[in-house]
């Protein structure tokens, strides 16, 4: 038997890795099924493979490699997800954590407060202070790249054998290329091992910088400023990343 064909719109979002806009449709049913098994699972490998799969299916740019788009691209991609297909405003609940009273009849104050958070306008920050090209000397540099699913994959998977010194190999995943005045040294022409032995000889102090890369990467970041209603604490609660909004 055929079904009449439900028509879906169609919209468009700039990510940060594309040069043009990508087009995408809203969740169908199907994806919001994904999203809540993305929620129920535990194992991370998982969760990157269901919502990759959203991605895949919502994603109307068949030429976008999901594995390779920086983490940013997609947890802009959900907000826009989630906005054009459920609605642009989402209510959020925080508990009041605040102690209230005095000496044993102290407690928390436990009162539940809400806001409401437009998706649409939820801001990206750290895009213009986190430098992708770090500077070892004056002759020598690297040029990171954004994590990407394709690489917390890899750290996650027990046959890669990365658990040993896995902040070094976070960090050497990340190298895209190794330069200095004369070469440029890709990082796909060298094995994970020898990129870590590289980072591993770096000079101490300049070990901060590739750190401070990795704290400072691009997200989507709200905060909401809220007085509880009951003992009247000021709060500042703070939804950042995919995390957060979703998971």
């Amino acid at each position: 038997m055929k079904f009449p064909t439900i028509a879906t719109p169609t919209y468009e979002v700039k990510l940060f890795s594309q040069e043009n806009p990508v087009k995408f449709r809203p969740f169908l049913v199907k994806e919001q099924k994904l999203m809540l098994l993305a929620t129920e699972q535990t194992d991370a490998n998982e969760v990157v493979n269901t919502i990759k799969q959203i991605i895949k299916n919502c994603l109307l740019d068949e030429n976008i490699d999901v594995d390779k788009l920086p983490l940013i691209d997609i947890e802009v991609l959900f907000l826009n997800f989630r906005a054009r297909s459920i609605g642009e405003n989402i209510n959020v609940f925080f508990k009041c954590k605040n102690e209230i009273g005095e000496g044993d009849q102290k407690s928390e104050c436990g009162m539940i407060i809400d806001g409401s958070i437009d998706l649409l306008s939820v801001p990206v920050v750290n895009l213009d202070q986190n430098s992708t090209k770090i500077m070892i000397n004056d002759d020598v540099g690297l040029q990171m790249k954004y994590p990407t699913f394709e690489i917390i994959q890899k750290l996650s998977n027990p046959a890669e054998n990365l658990e040993e010194n896995d902040e070094f190999k976070t960090i050497a995943l990340c190298i895209d290329y190794i330069f200095d005045k004369e070469n440029v040294y890709y990082s796909k022409d060298a094995t994970v091992e020898e990129l870590v032995e590289f980072v591993m000889n770096l000079p101490a102090e300049k070990y901060d910088l590739l750190t401070n890369f990795f704290k400072s990467l691009p997200t989507v970041r709200q905060e909401l400023n809220k007085d509880c209603p009951k003992c009247g604490f000021k709060h500042k609660f703070v939804l950042e990343g995919l995390n957060d909004f979703f998971i």
